[in-house]
């Protein structure tokens, strides 16, 4: 626990996309724990990550994603639905990712969502929707894996 990285609710507020003002909403409400040192609130990362299970109830799973795609019979154009495994990343890593993909997403896709597998550090992330918006989307990734 000496040696565990510790978020500021700056940090926090940057990884999430979401305003500090959110987080320390987030603090007050109980939605997420902290410690306080100082006057200032640190994180740890399993902190940050029961955040998220909570903050994203409804949203769909990557299966769930996949089995709606598979079972709509009614297209009438054409679609894609790509799963895309990150491995060896951590779940913040792939979360500051994922939070990249929401900004670049297109109106054309229709469904995205994300899971983490502490095994393996895989990040894993479903996106479905029209095959121009979803080929973007997939475009912009491979661009900017070329460039890290």
């Amino acid at each position: 626990m000496l040696d565990e990285k510790l978020y500021t609710v700056a940090d926090v507020a940057q990884v999430t996309g979401m305003t500090s003002r959110t987080i320390r909403n987030y603090l007050k409400d109980g939605t997420l724990t902290g410690q306080k040192i100082g006057v200032q609130w640190r994180f740890t990362e399993d902190e940050i990550k029961k955040l998220f299970s909570r903050q994203m109830p409804g949203q769909s799973s990557p299966s769930q994603i996949v089995r709606g795609f598979l079972g709509e019979q009614d297209r009438t154009a054409p679609s894609f639905c790509v799963l895309l495994d990150f491995p060896g990343i951590s779940e913040l890593e792939g979360l500051e990712l994922y939070r990249v993909l929401q900004e670049k997403r297109g109106e054309g896709v229709q469904a995205m969502s994300y899971e983490y597998h502490d095994e393996g550090q895989l990040f894993r992330v479903a996106v479905s929707g029209n095959t121009e918006a979803v080929m973007d989307l997939l475009e912009q990734i491979k661009a900017g894996m070329k460039s890290a």
